[in-house]
């Protein structure tokens, strides 16, 4: 039976802890007051404008976090980069609502300029989701280490597992690779290269950012416009990209027409 991957945006419970966390955290900011805030108001007042500030910034910065690691591991760029791109982004949709909540309890905060709002909103997040993708990083260290090599969940076993001989084609799904053999298909974890370096000497290509197939799998060439598939012997199609065309003539997988 295929393994499933984990949903790219978390799960409920993900998310329930997240906001579990940015509750107390709402708290501590509430009874300590930072930026002024502890001269507004009662802490009750204070509370309640930090615990809805804090939940606005872990649905914001959770999505920025989840999809920025995701972004760097398949563009293979640093995470750094996205993470920072997705703070100087999400940061302005929280210093509107941040704004909009305290102008709300706080007439008189009125005065204050869309600017300040925005840096105020740097200040906090900037540690905090570096804090954020640590801990998430630590609690998933152990199932990285702990993941079984590629060539073990590709070993025969006595169900329906693949032989290296009997993959027919590759194709990354998130944080995943599903390998389609003749006799289905299954989900590995790991990073596309380094499923397709545990084939070894199986004669294929990487035709398209997320897909690796066979030579002995292609069956046939369709054209979808300006678009090239590979038609595959168990009954899928590889998309081509367009920097892999002239690979692929080259060494005898397309026709010199196509």
């Amino acid at each position: 039976m295929d393994r499933t991957a984990p949903p790219l945006l978390g799960t409920a419970r993900d998310w329930a802890i997240d906001l579990a966390v940015a509750t107390v955290i709402g708290l501590f900011f509430g009874l300590v007051g930072p930026f002024g805030s502890f001269l507004n108001g009662s802490a009750a007042v204070r509370i309640a404008h930090w615990v809805l500030s804090t939940w606005c910034a872990v649905l914001i910065f959770g999505l920025v976090a989840r999809l920025g690691l995701a972004a760097a591991e398949r563009w293979r760029i640093p995470a750094v980069v996205t993470l920072g791109a997705g703070l100087l982004i999400g940061a302005a949709p929280l210093a509107a609502m941040v704004a909009l909540s305290a102008r709300s309890f706080w007439p008189d905060l009125s005065g204050l300029s869309a600017l300040d709002w925005y840096g105020q909103c740097l200040i906090i997040s900037t540690p905090s989701l570096a804090a954020y993708v640590a801990v998430r990083w630590a609690l998933t260290r152990d199932q990285r280490q702990t993941a079984p090599p590629v060539l073990s969940i590709l070993e025969p076993s006595p169900s329906s597992a693949a032989t290296l001989d009997e993959v027919l084609c590759l194709r990354m799904e998130d944080h995943y690779v599903r390998i389609h053999s003749a006799v289905g298909s299954r989900l590995v974890a790991g990073p596309f290269e380094r499923v397709i370096a545990s084939l070894g000497q199986r004669e294929g290509m990487r035709v398209h950012r997320s897909w690796w197939v066979a030579r002995s799998a292609v069956v046939g060439v369709k054209a979808d416009g300006r678009n090239l598939k590979l038609e595959l012997s168990n009954g899928l199609s590889a998309p081509v990209s367009r920097a892999s065309v002239a690979k692929l003539r080259q060494v005898g997988w397309l026709p010199s027409d196509s």
